[in-house]
């Protein structure tokens, strides 16, 4: 099987009250196109579908579309799962409707119910594990118990997961989704985990015996532990200016031989950084390229309370300046 890989959509999402439904439209374009032509025969969302638990309609009529467009493929499978951002009712609600389409959706933590056979693999669909569904508090309890309660939760999930599909699986290749920390992964600022520190993150052991592991909840593309297939896909686009730097990009998987690669996402908005000093300020502005959104640091020798009007100033409308530090 050829599958796709991809997570961390945030649809709804804005940047300093700037809307993001454009550039999240041309990603659909964009994967719709690549799903047909990369012969694609099943995609993988791992979580955060949405920003918010109540998405602004726009972005739900953009999710909706999206799906209508896949069905209408009638050659791709899907699997999405919720992640900590999304309302496990709010994804859940049209699940019934979209099965009858190979769309499976599992807004919360299950069972068996969990696992999807795809034909030619079978996939541990595991959304974003949330504390209420691993344990019970009790009073009294430290902190370093409910953190160790919460991660051998975590660890026991994924076990009871991959035995369950290894029987489903009859010796086919065995998938796993994620949403959640793995530790020594990249973070990027604009995860909001609902954790208090570490509570939810977990070493990339937990996946052993899995074929593939597909993980969502950092935004940055990545493999886990230097294990090639142990990966985050990534958001699809930067949703903060420390993504600025970051080449996006989705997973394909050929299941014969494991096989995977990255396949680069299309730009469509520029976020960029630029570090200056006053002197050189105008000038280095002339390196931003036209249409894009940036975030200007200058460093000064003594302040200066119209910097702000100065950079807007110097950017001459070629692009937008969405934040000027100092």
């Amino acid at each position: 099987m050829r599958i796709l890989h991809t997570a961390d959509w945030h649809l709804g999402a804005r940047l300093i009250e700037r809307d993001r439904l454009a550039e999240h439209a041309a990603f659909v374009d964009w994967l719709i196109e690549t799903l047909r032509d990369e012969k694609i025969d099943a995609l993988l969302l791992s979580g955060d579908v949405f920003d918010a638990a109540n998405p602004p309609q726009d972005a739900v009529a953009l999710y909706f579309d999206f799906l209508k467009r896949l069905a209408d493929l009638k050659t791709v499978q899907a699997i999405i799962t919720g992640g900590n951002h999304d309302s496990a009712s709010h994804l859940n609600a049209p699940r019934d409707l979209l099965r009858r389409f190979d769309v499976h959706v599992f807004g919360h933590a299950g069972g068996a119910d969990n696992l999807v056979d795809l034909g030619g693999c079978v996939v541990a669909a595991v959304p974003f594990l949330r504390e209420r569904d691993l344990r019970q508090a009790t009073a009294g309890e430290t902190i370093a118990t409910v953190h160790e309660q919460v991660r051998t939760a975590i660890r026991d999930h994924y076990a009871a997961q991959l035995t369950a599909a290894r029987t489903l699986s009859q010796g086919r290749p065995v998938l796993a989704m994620g949403h959640l920390t793995v530790l020594g992964a990249t973070t990027s600022d604009s995860e909001r985990d609902i954790h208090i520190g570490n509570l939810g993150s977990v070493g990339a052991d937990i996946f052993d015996g899995f074929d593939y592991t597909a993980l969502g909840h950092l935004h940055r593309p990545q493999k886990v532990a230097s294990n090639e297939t142990i990966r985050y896909s990534g958001s699809p686009i930067a949703l903060s200016f420390s993504e600025a730097a970051d080449a996006k990009s989705v997973v394909l998987l050929d299941t014969a031989g494991m096989k995977v690669e990255t396949l680069p996402i299309p730009t469509t908005r520029q976020l960029i950084r630029v570090k200056t000093v006053r002197a050189t300020l105008a000038a280095d502005l002339q390196n931003v390229p036209a249409g894009a959104w940036a975030e200007v640091t200058v460093k000064l020798e003594v302040p200066e309370p119209d910097l702000d009007r100065q950079v807007r100033e110097a950017a001459a409308g070629r692009f937008e300046v969405l934040k000027v530090l100092a």
